[in-house]
């Protein structure tokens, strides 16, 4: 196996201990160089990385290539969501647990201030006439 890693060697072989190791030195001094040369390495190992991403051991989820360490470990073209994705979901999970504390706010707090009935039953109960049948019963008669 090749020692001299770069974009587009050797990236569907599998990696033994040794490769491991040197690829996590190298992604070590990856994360040191400054932005503007990794962000120059990332687009030179681009085209590579996507032909990586078609072969089968990467559609099979091999983690133990030379690709998958390289493009998805040291560069990150294969993370499953973007940032926006999981802010949005974030956002959309922050808007249901406020719409149901809303929920809970008005039927055991407001609803329960204001009397817990609805406007049509106190005007059924504060009229003058509440029977419903015809026939009228005197309580005299008892």
């Amino acid at each position: 196996m090749n020692q001299n890693y770069g974009c587009g060697t050797d990236l569907d072989e599998k990696a033994d201990e040794a490769v491991k190791k040197h690829m996590e030195e190298l992604k070590a001094k990856y994360d040191s160089f400054p932005s503007e040369y990794r962000e120059n390495y990332r687009e030179f190992c681009k085209k590579p990385c996507e032909e990586y991403m078609e072969t089968d051991s990467y559609n099979n989820g091999e983690t133990d290539t030379v690709g998958y360490l390289e493009c998805c470990d040291m560069f990150g073209y294969c993370s499953g969501m973007s940032g926006w994705v999981i802010f949005l979901i974030i956002l959309i999970v922050i808007g249901c647990l406020a719409a149901a504390a809303a929920a809970a706010f008005y039927f055991f707090y407001w609803k329960r201030k204001m009397g817990g009935r609805d406007e049509e039953e106190k005007e059924v109960e504060s009229g003058e006439d509440t029977t419903k049948s015809g026939y009228d019963i005197s309580v005299d008669t008892y």
